[in-house]
C-alpha cells in the first residue's frame, strides 16, 4: 500500500514480547528496504524519506526497535543476537520476504547480526554509519556512556535531557530536539539499553565478504570518524557520503539520500558526485 499525503503509513503489530509499531509505504510487490533506527530515537528518523523512496519503485518498512519510539519494551534487557531474532519475527509478521536491511549505528549492528541469521533473506546491507569499536572504546562505553538520568518533580531532568542531545546534536533544529527530548522521556531514564547490547557485542566483519555492502552516511554523521576502520574491515563495501549531512541527512538531504539508497537497490549506475 502507497503511503499517503507524503508521509508513512503507520501501523502495530503483535509479537510474543508486545506490540511493535512501524512505519511504512510502497507497493507490497516492489523491492523492499527494512530500516533499522539508532537509538535511544525511532522510526521518526526516517519519517522524511518513506516517500522519496517510495516515488522512486521501493517499498519501505521502518519499525521501532522494541523498547524505544512507540514500541513496548522488551520483558528483560535483549542481546543484539535477541535484536536480531527480533527482526525476523517482524518481518514475518508483515509480510516481508527478501529485504534490503539498512541500519544506522545501533540499527547497523542490529542489521548485520541479523543478515547472519537469515542470509538467505537479505538481498543486501546498508551500513549507515558502523561502530566498530575496539576492546578498550567498549570498556570504556560499558562505564560510563549515556548514564540514566533522575525524573524530578520540578522537570529538570528534562534540561538533562535536552542538553545531551544539544550536545550530541548542536545543529538539530528546536522542533528535531524537542522530538528527541520526548522519544528520551518515552523510553525511559535508563534509555541505553541498546546501546550496552552493542559495547557487549563483537562484529564480525569477516561474514560480511558474502553480502553486498554499501556504506551510506552524511558527511558529518558521528560514526564517520570510524569510516576508515569500516572500509579497511569492508574492502568490498561501496562508500557514499553525502556532503554536510549529519547522523540525520536522511531527514536533511531527503532526495539525496532516497536517490543514493535506490540506486542501490535497483542496481542503478553509481553517481558522479557523493562516493569516495
Amino acid at each position: 500500500m502507497r503511503s499517503l499525503g507524503g508521509r508513512a503509513r503507520r501501523g502495530y503489530v503483535d509479537l510474543p514480547w508486545g506490540q511493535v509499531h512501524y512505519r511504512h509505504g510502497g507497493d507490497a510487490d516492489a523491492p523492499a528496504v527494512l530500516i533499522l533506527h539508532q537509538s535511544p530515537l525511532s522510526s521518526a528518523t526516517y519519517e522524511a524519506v518513506v516517500e522519496p523512496l517510495v516515488r522512486r519503485g521501493l517499498r519501505v518498512v521502518a519499525p521501532d526497535t522494541p523498547g524505544f519510539g512507540m514500541s513496548d519494551p522488551t520483558p528483560a534487557p535483549w542481546t543484539i543476537p535477541e535484536y536480531a531474532a527480533a527482526v525476523w519475527a517482524f518481518a514475518d509478521e508483515v509480510g516481508l520476504g527478501r529485504v534490503h536491511l539498512l541500519g544506522q549505528h545501533t540499527g547497523a549492528v542490529i542489521a548485520v547480526e541479523a543478515a547472519f541469521g537469515r542470509p538467505e533473506r537479505v538481498d543486501g546491507l546498508v551500513l549507515q554509519g558502523l561502530p566498530l569499536y575496539d576492546d578498550a572504546e567498549r570498556d570504556r562505553k560499558r562505564t560510563g556512556y549515556a548514564p540514566p538520568y533522575e525524573p524530578a518533580a520540578d522537570g529538570s531532568h528534562v534540561r538533562v535531557i535536552r542538553d545531551r542531545v544539544t550536545g550530541l546534536y548542536p545543529r538539530l533544529p528546536v522542533a528535531e530536539t524537542d522530538r528527541q527530548v520526548i522519544e528520551y522521556l518515552q523510553t525511559g531514564p535508563d534509555y541505553a539499553t541498546a546501546y550496552r547490547a552493542v559495547f557487549d557485542h563483537v562484529v564480525d566483519t569477516d561474514r560480511l565478504d558474502t553480502f553486498p555492502v554499501l556504506l551510506l552516511h552524511g558527511g558529518d554523521d558521528l560514526v564517520d570518524r570510524m569510516t576508515p576502520q569500516v572500509t579497511a574491515a569492508l574492502p568490498h563495501a561501496r562508500l557514499v557520503t553525502i556532503p554536510g549531512g549529519t547522523d540525520f541527512v536522511a531527514d536533511e538531504q531527503p532526495e539525496a539520500f532516497a536517490d543514493e539508497l535506490a540506486r542501490w537497490v535497483l542496481r542503478e549506475p553509481a553517481s558522479a558526485g557523493g562516493a569516495r
